[in-house]
């Protein structure tokens, strides 16, 4: 595409990016997910500008010197994987609007990723990490649920803070999850995360809501129909990042190395497994697409793997 000098080079003028991105949301793509790839294509739109070229006339050459620009750039890679996600995504999404005649991404290598195993928590350790939340204020009876969930559960920290009052029944023991992708389950409730949810809905939430009804009297709005299960000291809903900053503080409570909120998911799938669970009800109570992403459990520990030995080999 030619431009006159002085004019600013557009290399997407019929916003064919954005209307990937609308895209993706009607499809069920999470915000986290959208937002990565927003990045990744504004990414893309950069490099075409500076290379004047417009994505009508994307080809194999070009693709793979996007491709090879994020190679030099050192990303980890996942990222690297991810941001390639990207450009398959929105090549293979022009060649079915025919703006290009042929998918130019298909085929794309990506880059060769280190199979790394989750690092996780021994048993004893989330019992030390779930003892040092200690108290019986509405914020600790709030940590303490929101931990016995996520671990009792196996939630992702977003499906946690997502989780609202009204999909919860303890009287069933069950709780309706929003997963990656749109995709929803119930799982079951422990005792003692049903117990953890019980006291703090009687003796918690009602003080850290009535923060929020104060707020809200305050700056007049549209009320949410759903109520956020787990709130802050102010009343919001809690974030994802405020998960991160508490387990790290429980943690050094209890004397740990600093932990993520993902551990506890990890160390939930890692136990009902070494527990004797099924691998396949493992994966819908984790909410994976593919039993695939869920084998990567079946590296239990070498601990566990003496005493099934141990138990069972007529040598042993």
């Amino acid at each position: 595409m030619e431009t006159s000098p002085g004019t600013t080079f557009d290399p997407d003028p019929d916003g064919l990016l954005d209307e990937y991105l609308r895209m993706l949301e009607v499809r069920g793509a999470s915000a986290a997910t959208r937002r990565s790839y927003g990045a990744d294509l504004r990414q893309l739109r950069e490099w075409l500008t500076a290379a004047r070229l417009t994505v009508d006339r994307l080809d194999r050459r070009a693709v793979r010197g996007f491709a090879a620009e994020l190679g030099r750039r050192g990303y980890a890679p996942s990222t690297h994987a991810r941001k390639l996600s990207s450009l398959r995504g929105f090549t293979r999404f022009l060649a079915e609007r025919d703006v290009l005649e042929a998918d130019v991404g298909a085929g794309l290598p990506g880059p060769r990723r280190r199979r790394r195993l989750p690092r996780t928590l021994r048993v004893d350790e989330v019992d030390r990490f779930l003892a040092a939340i200690r108290g019986d204020v509405p914020l600790r009876l709030r940590d303490r649920a929101l931990f016995e969930l996520i671990y009792g559960c196996g939630l992702r920290s977003q499906e946690a803070v997502d989780v609202a009052l009204e999909e919860l029944d303890l009287g069933q023991a069950e709780l309706r999850v929003h997963g990656k992708g749109g995709r929803e389950r119930t799982v079951p409730l422990g005792e003692q995360a049903a117990e953890a949810l019980g006291a703090y809905l009687e003796r918690g939430r009602g003080r850290l809501a009535a923060a929020a009804r104060s707020a809200a009297a305050s700056t007049p709005g549209t009320p949410s129909r759903m109520s956020p299960l787990f709130l802050s000291k102010s009343g919001r809903a809690l974030r994802t990042s405020d998960v991160r900053r508490l387990v790290v503080g429980y943690c050094r409570a209890a004397g740990l190395d600093d932990a993520s909120p993902h551990m506890l998911r990890h160390a939930y799938a890692t136990h009902m497994l070494e527990a004797g669970a099924d691998l396949r009800a493992i994966q819908e109570l984790l909410g994976h697409a593919s039993v695939a992403t869920t084998q990567v459990y079946t590296h239990v520990s070498g601990a566990h793997l003496r005493k099934v030995y141990d138990r069972h080999h007529p040598r042993a």
